[in-house]
């Protein structure tokens, strides 16, 4: 999740709108193409926009299909088709943009089915396969970087020049800006669908304990990628929700899974399970992160590993049956990778956010 830098001279408000905040409805009123605008500011504001709407959301969740309909009558399209189409299109202008730096000659529509961008895209749609979240994210990466590095060979009056602005600015924000009106309604959806718990798959209980290790180290690895970068200032300094800091969500993750541990604890030696805490669990929440307020970073962060250990030690001893049972998986999943991607919905678009204000700093 790097942001490239736009170049000096870059005006990080992009002109007098926030490209990354603003509606959709008002961005799309600006002509990107002026002479006033900064090509590359704008494509950096865009992409962190783009970046942001996914920001949290678990592998699961991008394959999701219903994010929009296909224009050729095909399946309907996941984000995940969204994100591989825009970096099969970055790809494809790589290609054309060299050639035109050689020749000065860009493509024509007839060379994609005739001028058929739909079946073009469906057909290409075909070839992609069902890439994972992180394959699809590294392609994108790649070949933005590649089709920026060929796109500042050329002026900004080549750029906005006819023959070149619908190929190379279409594939670049332009293309961002129209997928944005789909994922970025989708995506707020499925941030909403994560919080509540919803799975994205009919049953998300591990068929043994490697998987359940596998499930917890795929959401743990989007954990390192979110929140640990955070500097410390940040985990104090902002309220991601209402009246949370982030180092109250981790704390809050880590009581959890203590939570689990003693539950876990007291079925294995007595077979019973025991309830929610009694005095309700909001109210449980609420004293047990006010309890935490006074650890630094580095605490909350060194309980949270150590919790998070421990549960898993106490899982590896439950027989499978337990585990997939409704007690044994409402404790060891909802306390450990169940409860982390809830938060990492909570706090994925603004962690992200957080990060590009640290960069931009």
């Amino acid at each position: 999740m790097t942001t490239l830098d736009p170049g000096p001279g870059t005006d990080r408000m992009a002109r007098g709108i926030d490209l990354r905040r603003a509606p959709l409805a008002q961005v799309r009123e600006h002509d990107l193409r002026a002479p006033d605008r900064d090509l590359w500011a704008d494509e950096v504001a865009l992409w962190d926009r783009l970046d942001f709407t996914w920001a949290g959301l678990d592998a699961a969740a991008w394959q999701l299909p219903g994010a929009a309909p296909s224009d050729a009558g095909g399946l309907d399209w996941s984000l995940v088709d969204h994100v591989a189409h825009v970096a099969d299109w970055q790809e494809i202008a790589a290609g054309y943009t060299a050639r035109a730096l050689r020749t000065g000659a860009w493509p024509t529509d007839e060379e994609y089915d005739g001028g058929d961008f739909d079946r073009f895209n469906e057909r290409r749609r075909e070839a992609w396969g069902h890439p994972s979240r992180d394959a699809i994210m590294a392609r994108l990466a790649a070949s933005r970087a590649d089709l920026l590095a060929l796109a500042r060979r050329l002026s900004p009056d080549e750029i906005r020049a006819d023959a070149c602005w619908d190929w190379l600015f279409l594939t670049l924000h332009g293309h961002y800006l129209d997928h944005l009106t789909i994922i970025e309604p989708w995506t707020a959806d499925l941030h909403v669908r994560q919080t509540d718990g919803d799975p994205f798959v009919a049953d998300p209980r591990a068929l043994d304990h490697a998987e359940f290790v596998a499930q917890e180290l795929a959401i743990a690895a989007d954990f390192d990628a979110l929140i640990r970068p955070i500097p410390a200032a940040r985990w104090t300094g902002d309220e991601p929700t209402p009246g949370w800091t982030l180092r109250d969500h981790v704390a809050h993750l880590a009581h959890w899974a203590e939570e689990g541990v003693r539950v876990l604890a007291v079925h294995e030696h007595s077979g019973v399970w025991l309830a929610d805490p009694a005095e309700g669990i909001d109210a449980w929440n609420e004293r047990m992160v006010a309890g935490s307020r006074g650890s630094s970073r580095a605490e909350t962060l060194a309980r949270y590993d150590r919790t998070r250990a421990d549960l898993l030690a106490a899982v590896a001893r439950l027989s499978v049956e337990v585990l997939r049972s409704a007690d044994g998986w409402g404790w060891a999943y909802d306390c450990l990778h169940g409860h982390l991607r809830k938060h990492l919905a909570m706090l994925g678009p603004w962690l992200v956010a957080t990060d590009r204000r640290v960069k931009d700093a």
